[in-house]
């Protein structure tokens, strides 16, 4: 999106109101954007990379001050579920059925195989008459 003020002008990108954890093998990554999180190195390069979801919300300066007290209390806090991501990577997917050519004659004669006992059944059974 880009944002004009007087001569001047810049791209500018919504800032969504949660931080994204990447976690796998013990390290951790952040990012401001699912998209930027789902793409990074530490998620594609791990099958059992982790993307959890934690909600940010801007604190006023009494809110700060109440949490230092809080920790300097040692007391713990409580704060909103913390959703974790489906890892939707793409699974390995099984080889097509590949048809060849010597599959195909085999077939095929599998059926005329049906085909001529189908055609001598008829013929023994309507010579009877």
């Amino acid at each position: 999106m880009k944002v004009t003020w007087g001569e001047w002008s810049a791209d500018a990108y919504p800032v969504e109101p949660f931080v994204y954890e990447v976690v796998a093998d013990g390290k951790k990554e952040f990012y401001q954007a699912a998209w930027d999180a789902f793409r990074s190195d530490l998620h594609m390069k791990n099958a059992t990379a982790k993307i959890i979801k934690i909600p940010v919300t801007p604190m006023s300066d009494y809110e700060i001050e109440t949490e230092q007290l809080y920790f300097e209390l040692g007391e713990k806090r409580d704060y909103p579920d913390v959703k974790e991501f489906k890892n939707d990577k793409p699974k390995a997917t099984k080889p097509k059925f590949k048809i060849t050519f010597s599959k195909m004659m085999d077939i095929l004669t599998i059926a005329w195989v049906i085909c001529m006992a189908i055609l001598l059944i008829t013929l023994f059974f309507s010579g009877r008459n």
